[in-house]
């Protein structure tokens, strides 16, 4: 006498599959099916990721040097480390909540927004917007992204000032 008799985890499936396999001879054949939902993370190395859908962390930019004047930027390399993590092609995407990065502490200079450029892992940098721009992408899988901000500096039109910026990552499926 064989038997085959497939459980499953839902009681459903369970009540007809008894029904089909009463007599000595019976077998059933159950196709059980799933689907795994797309799933994605991003977090800040080192920061406690807490419950919460969002993280913050904040960094400031150092005054410009006079080898940053002759280069014609302030640059700092790592200044965010972000961990991606997907289980279907993605996509990091960079925005700034401001328009601008602020005035001078005079209040006759604004920053350009466009002076505030972005990178990820020694890629080319671009110049940040209000607008969502990808930052980084790749296939499944967890990733390390090492971010680089670079300001950039001209002394002829330099004016101290008060200068930020907000910016927002955001993972997405591409």
């Amino acid at each position: 006498m064989k038997r085959c008799l497939t459980v499953l985890v839902s009681i459903i499936f369970l009540v007809p599959v008894f029904a089909l396999a009463a007599g000595p001879s019976s077998t059933a054949v159950v196709h059980v099916s799933w689907t795994v939902l797309p799933f994605q993370s991003l977090t800040i190395a080192g920061s406690d990721t807490g419950t919460g859908m969002s993280l913050s962390s904040r960094y400031n930019l150092h005054a410009p040097s006079a080898s940053d004047f002759a280069a014609g930027f302030i640059e700092d390399d790592d200044v965010i480390v972000l961990n991606a993590a997907s289980n279907i092609p993605w996509a990091v995407k960079v925005h700034a909540i401001e328009s601008s990065m602020g005035t001078s502490y005079d209040g006759t200079y604004t920053k350009p927004l466009s002076d505030f450029m972005v990178r990820a892992n020694s890629g080319s940098f671009f110049s940040i917007s209000t607008s969502d721009q990808v930052l980084a992408s790749g296939t499944r899988g967890s990733y390390q992204l090492r971010v680089d901000y670079r300001v950039k500096v001209d002394e002829s039109t330099y004016k101290d000032g008060d200068y930020g910026l907000t910016l927002v990552y955001t993972i997405t499926g591409k």
